[in-house]
């Protein structure tokens, strides 16, 4: 029986947490003698140089834009010299991208990876729920983006694969044990601004604490506008995308995620691995995770002031089992049991290998 031919499409190895999973599990499936893997893709980005090449047989696609429609006809003319039985999509406009190609395409298995549970009202996110319903199944990381689909629609197999904990990703920093850390993108579905003015109401009752937050996005200037007008500018630093977010993660004496809405978060997955204190907006995604009964979630995450109190109360309190469901979660999820998971969902939707 020949291996199974499996082709990722992804526009780029950019900034964000989905990026970092698939490079992950297209490492680790490349130790795999039963799956040949390709990967096409539009554009350089940030982690590429994270990608292993040992096994893997990369194809990019110079484009203009996301919205070319002609970019279909490029990737329809290398699908079909590729020949793969699957064809996985991560991420939006390579779902719709899928969609079309498969149109074309006598035999080819359409698989759509979700990582997130929710989307704004915009005609990007209601094409693809609208093309996404007609894949040949779905891999979601949790049970809210799983759902997500079923409620749209979705008949054909949807699976839950959560993501990868990387075991070595956590390693030391001389970042103080009195930092405060936000780490993530800075675009509104993170709630971003709330917890800034968090940062600024327990800045001005602690002066022994630091606050560090890392990553890019369009909010940037807005939220250093909210520090700048609180003269917290010497206590709260915005330090930019970074490389070594595992770094700053392992020595926090706080992790604090207030998001609207996730799919597994990787910030958090680390900072768990790492034993670090978590804040996080009580939502069903962060309960997935760390559990019902935690401790440190905040109910009301569109109250700076609530957060402030609930990171303060995580400050203070003593060593706990909090963290035992979470520990609990994040041992199956190592490199082989993931990629493991992905190599059985592949085989149960192609069938006929000869």
């Amino acid at each position: 029986m020949r291996p199974i031919r499996v082709c990722f499409l992804i526009q780029a190895m950019s900034d964000g947490g989905a990026q970092k999973q698939c490079i992950y599990l297209l490492n680790e499936l490349q130790k795999r003698d039963d799956i040949e893997l390709h990967l096409i893709h539009f554009y350089t980005g940030v982690h590429d140089h994270l990608l292993q090449n040992i096994n893997l047989k990369i194809h990019r696609i110079p484009v203009r834009s996301n919205y070319d429609p002609r970019n279909i006809l490029s990737l329809r003319a290398l699908i079909r010299k590729i020949q793969p039985d699957i064809l996985l999509s991560w991420l939006h406009a390579c779902d719709a991208y899928s969609f079309f190609v498969r149109l074309g395409t006598a035999g080819l298995t359409w698989i759509m990876t979700e990582r997130d549970s929710k989307y704004p009202p915009d005609f990007r996110y209601w094409l693809r729920r609208r093309l996404g319903v007609f894949a040949d199944g779905i891999i979601a990381n949790s049970e809210k983006g799983k759902l997500y689909w079923i409620e749209a629609g979705a008949a054909r197999p949807c699976f839950v694969i959560p993501n990868i904990v990387q075991p070595h990703a956590l390693i030391d920093s001389s970042i103080a044990s009195n930092s405060v850390v936000y780490a993530g993108r800075l675009e509104p579905q993170k709630n971003v601004p709330i917890v800034v003015q968090a940062f600024c109401a327990l800045a001005k009752r602690r002066p022994d604490l630091r606050f560090t937050i890392l990553g890019d996005g369009s909010l940037r200037s807005e939220l250093q506008g909210i520090v700048l007008r609180a003269g917290l500018s010497d206590r709260i630093d915005f330090l930019g995308f970074r490389q070594d977010i595992s770094a700053y993660l392992s020595k926090a004496a706080v992790v604090v995620s207030l998001s609207h809405h996730e799919g597994l978060p990787n910030v958090l997955l680390e900072s768990v691995a790492a034993g670090s204190k978590i804040v996080a907006s009580n939502i069903p995604e962060h309960r997935e995770l760390l559990g019902p009964d935690y401790p440190f979630y905040v109910s009301n995450r569109d109250d700076p002031i609530a957060c402030a109190d609930i990171v303060e109360m995580a400050l203070l309190s003593g060593p706990s089992n909090a963290m035992e469901f979470a520990i609990s979660r994040i041992a199956n999820m190592t490199p082989e049991k993931i990629a493991a998971s992905y190599a059985n969902s592949f085989r149960s939707m192609v069938r006929n290998i000869e």
